[in-house]
């Protein structure tokens, strides 16, 4: 029976970027849960097209079970995106479930496709919760709204001695799960007696929630993490737009779709908002994959254009290929008022404001409106 998704660690991240095959027959699948229900016939066209290619349709054994674990086994709930990889010949198949989402796509190499996992992992901190009482305390691991039990302790945790050995076990971890923050949960006393066994890395980063107990089941912390996690990343959505329409003014950054993928295109852009479920059709050109929102011809390689679906999820694509990063703006409804998408623009270190955009970039700042060439609006 094909195994439910993983949890997230450090450490399985970092195995999955060391799996490398002499042969290229590892296959990645990302696919992306729609709220409509629709993602079961879009795997089927994509392990379709898969088994009609000649790189992938020997792949039969890893298509299959791609397709059983999806059908079967997969339970969506609130996830927003499957990425499954495996390798039949090596003895991988690992799956795992991520909160936001990115293109659906199947690919084959020597090694994995891992863009959606890394760009996910630097925007969700990864939290240890120890839940400390007089005589047990549980570790609990929380990362990208997913939890799993490490380890518990009992003893006499009045006592400095039993403390230590809690401070001892946090130090542990810190080495092997490699977390961001410490979360705290536990009676005044204890929290007293127990802050000052710590690394004094580990004070310095320590979250106290003392709404917590040893006894607290796993899902209400997870509850409790998330909605806290959910407030922060308000703030931080709120200073980056606030950010973006600042820098729009003065140079260092495009807002609307238009100026955006000519930026990410001429690869100067650092980052890239985009509103959550912001999707627009557009155009590619089959040969160079130059995107657009209306090009009938490539101005690259002339090459006649195809329409695409969703241009908003293909420029993701091509943004996680230059290494930079995507950050879904989830709440913030000024920035879907304003342009629904943004790129900031790489700064020289020696200029505070960069120079100015790429002659491609620039023309596509304005727009074609009634016949008259007009500065483009956000969008």
């Amino acid at each position: 029976m094909p195994p439910t998704p993983l949890f997230l660690s450090a450490a399985r991240i970092e195995a999955l970027a060391a799996f490398n095959s002499p042969d290229a027959d590892a296959v990645s699948l990302h696919l992306s849960i729609d709220r409509g229900g629709l993602y079961p016939s879009i795997l089927q066209q994509i392990l379709s097209e898969a088994r009609r290619d000649e790189r992938t349709r020997l792949l039969g054994r890893d298509l299959d079970r791609i397709q059983r674990y999806i059908s079967s086994e997969f339970v969506p709930e609130q996830h927003r995106m499957a990425a499954v990889y495996s390798c039949a010949k090596r003895g991988l198949f690992e799956t795992f479930v991520l909160p936001q989402p990115f293109k659906s796509s199947l690919s084959v190499a020597q090694t994995l496709d891992l863009r959606p996992l890394t760009a996910l992992n630097g925007q969700y901190h990864r939290f240890i919760v120890l839940l400390l009482g007089p005589d047990k305390a549980r570790f609990i691991e929380v990362h990208m709204g997913e939890a799993v039990e490490l380890d518990s302790l009992e003893g006499d945790f009045a006592a400095v001695e039993g403390l230590g050995t809690v401070a001892s076990q946090v130090a542990t971890l810190a080495r092997e799960r490699r977390f961001d923050r410490l979360i705290l949960g536990a009676p005044h006393a204890l929290e007293s007696a127990l802050v000052p066994l710590l690394d004094s890395a580990l004070q310095k980063d320590l979250i106290l929630e003392p709404i917590l107990g040893a006894t607290r089941p796993i899902d209400a912390v997870l509850d409790r993490i998330v909605h806290n996690e959910f407030q922060a990343r308000r703030v931080r959505e709120s200073v980056l737009v606030h950010r973006l329409l600042d820098e729009s003014r003065e140079g260092g950054a495009v807002t609307g779709l238009d100026a955006a993928t000519a930026a990410v295109q001429q690869g100067c852009v650092s980052r890239l908002l985009v509103q959550d479920g912001y999707t627009k059709m557009g155009r590619m050109c089959p040969k160079c994959g130059h995107l657009s929102i209306d090009h009938r011809s490539c101005p690259w390689c002339f090459r006649s254009t195809e329409p695409v679906f969703d241009l908003v999820g293909e420029l993701i694509d091509k943004a996680l290929d230059s290494g930079c990063e995507v950050f879904r703006i989830l709440h913030d409804e000024r920035f879907d008022g304003v342009c629904r998408i943004g790129a900031e623009l790489k700064v020289p270190s020696a200029n505070k404001h960069p120079a100015a955009p790429p002659s491609r970039a620039l023309r596509a700042r304005f727009a074609l409106k009634d016949g008259r060439r007009s500065p483009l609006r956000p969008r």
